[in-house]
């Protein structure tokens, strides 16, 4: 079973001045009332990383300590994220963890695998692509960062920088980041808010205990 190495005194909270960075005064009254905050980069502007960078800000209506182990465990994520069709953890040690996701968005099926960072003591996962497999995206990095509000919430940063394959239309890496992550990470938050036990429509898998 994993454990995870955090312990209450070491929990990021929302006076790190990274909490709330890069939200406007208005986003982050909205993220405070229990909206989604997508920022979106990806414009004609900025370099190559910067026009495919997307981020998201969100609360959590459940304490860090039942937060983050739900992120910490991307296993689940076919339960209840719309366009990802099946997933097999690879391996799995106290910090690592290599994921192979099998999606599918409009009549292309795109496959890959992503090597997961853990930081358990800071509540940070961050990932990549695994370049020894075959995979369909030419890159797909992103993270988690949560930060403890109080006894009941959670604040959580997310972000995302998708390139696909040359034999891949562009609408479907915008589908894989822009068009798809106000659904996304309405997904996350209905996984995380439930414990772990949200599932999306027409999942028939096996319901994941509370």
């Amino acid at each position: 079973m994993l454990r995870l190495g955090i312990q209450a005194k070491a929990f990021p909270t929302t006076d790190d001045p990274g909490a709330w960075q890069g939200l406007s005064a208005e986003q982050i009254q909205k993220v405070k009332k229990g909206g989604i905050v997508i920022m979106d980069e990806d414009t004609s502007a900025g370099t190559e990383d910067q026009k495919h960078f997307i981020q998201a800000a969100m609360i959590f209506n459940q304490p860090i300590e039942k937060a983050w182990p739900l992120i910490r465990k991307p296993e689940t994520q076919d339960r209840f994220m719309p366009d990802l069709e099946s997933l097999r953890l690879i391996n799995r040690n106290q910090t690592t963890d290599v994921i192979e996701f099998h999606t599918k968005v409009a009549m292309f099926a795109v496959d890959y695998q992503l090597i997961l960072q853990n930081d358990d003591a800071n509540c940070h996962q961050w990932y990549s692509i695994d370049p020894s497999y075959p995979n369909d995206l030419k890159r797909d990095d992103g993270y988690w960062k949560l930060y403890r509000i109080d006894e009941k919430h959670t604040l959580a940063r997310f972000g995302i920088r998708v390139q696909v394959s040359a034999w891949i239309p562009e609408f479907v890496m915008k589908r894989l980041t822009k068009s798809n992550l106000p659904v996304n990470m309405k997904a996350f938050f209905n996984y995380v808010d439930s414990g772990g036990t949200y599932t999306k429509p027409g999942f028939k898998g096996k319901q994941p205990a509370a």
